[in-house]
């Protein structure tokens, strides 16, 4: 799904967006996104793809606070977890699940099996989980 859609299909949920960086330069690709849902909440992208193939990928959420929610990533420093590298980190305390979300499509639908560090967090859950 292109990133146009994506943004369209959870419009009921973001109040705004903002490309921070895009750039192609041959096989190698960088984007970076910010995305402030309807509660306060920010979802912060970073998405690469070097060579035309192998690609890197974080998607950090938080509160408008500055609080830690989540963040789903496929840095290579978590050997033990079930889908390695794809992993997330949950809670206050970091830890680390696995995770078969990889695309800024499935990190809304990833299931939350942690506490959000406030009632804005909460919400945001509860309405991405509604989204179809």
């Amino acid at each position: 799904m292109q990133l146009h859609d994506t943004l369209a299909r959870f419009s009921d949920i973001i109040r705004f967006y903002e490309v921070v960086q895009y750039e192609v330069a041959g096989l190698h690709a960088r984007l970076k996104l910010k995305v402030v849902f309807i509660d306060g909440t920010e979802l912060s992208v970073r998405e690469s793809v070097l060579d035309g193939q192998r690609r890197k990928y974080a998607f950090h959420w938080q509160a408008g606070t500055g609080d830690f929610i989540a963040r789903w990533d496929n840095a290579a420093h978590w050997p033990g977890v079930e889908t390695f590298p794809h992993h997330k980190h949950v809670g206050r305390v970091g830890q680390v699940v696995a995770s078969e979300a990889t695309t800024l499509e499935e990190v809304p639908r990833d299931p939350h099996e942690y506490e959000t560090v406030s009632t804005a967090g909460r919400t945001a859950l509860q309405s991405v989980r509604s989204t179809p």
